[in-house]
């Protein structure tokens, strides 16, 4: 019984990720998603609250290594500032981006979910949530650096919102264009040469 209801759980999830990346999550029709897996609506009740119920379970374990990476690079950057090898910083931002793009590529299909076909769910603004959370820890970071006697330029919430969006919609633009890896990685050394000497210039006096 215990393998039959994870067969049919998985059989779920695998049709509903099929419909959410061919239709969106909106335009998926639920009946569809159960014909796909060979099983009737009441059995699909049996395993899931809802369509949306669905969707979080495929990029739920996407969200939470991602979470954790970002966590690991935060105490990273904490480091060095506790260090005062400050400068060292944009070596981080410029070295990190690669394990970046590897996860991106390890989870392509969730990643592009979430950018693409998540209208409906609770991570339909998951570009925004993301540049959201950033900037509320590069503030975080700011004052850090000034309690540290780094001088730092004032720079507003809206304005450092306003980068952090326009870099994660950049470094997502792989995602979007359906860039090759190689592409990928070749573009985005391009895009972090850009935005490390942008970033430098506005924080540090």
């Amino acid at each position: 019984m215990g393998s039959s209801y994870e067969k049919t759980h998985s059989d779920i999830l695998k049709s509903a990720k099929k419909n959410f990346m061919e239709n969106g999550f909106e335009r998926s029709n639920l009946r569809k998603i159960c014909k796909d897996a060979n099983i009737t609506t009441g059995a699909f009740y049996r395993h899931f609250e809802d369509k949306e119920a669905v969707f979080i379970e495929i990029v739920s374990p996407v969200l939470a290594e991602l979470k954790k990476m970002y966590l690991e690079s935060e105490k990273e950057s904490y480091n060095i500032l506790e260090n005062s090898e400050i400068e060292k910083i944009w070596d981080v931002n410029q070295n990190g981006i690669m394990p970046f793009i590897e996860f991106i590529y390890d989870n392509y299909s969730e990643i592009k979910l979430l950018l693409l076909s998540s209208d409906g769910t609770k991570y339909e603004n998951f570009l925004h949530d993301i540049s959201e959370i950033e900037t509320k820890k590069t503030l975080k970071y700011i004052n850090a650096m000034r309690k540290k006697g780094y001088k730092v330029h004032d720079i507003s919430e809206k304005e450092i919102h306003m980068i952090v969006q326009a870099y994660f919609s950049s470094v997502f633009e792989v995602v979007v264009h359906d860039y090759t890896k190689e592409d990928a990685i070749a573009y985005t050394k391009t895009l972090v040469k850009f935005f490390a000497p942008g970033w430098k210039n506005i924080l540090s006096d």
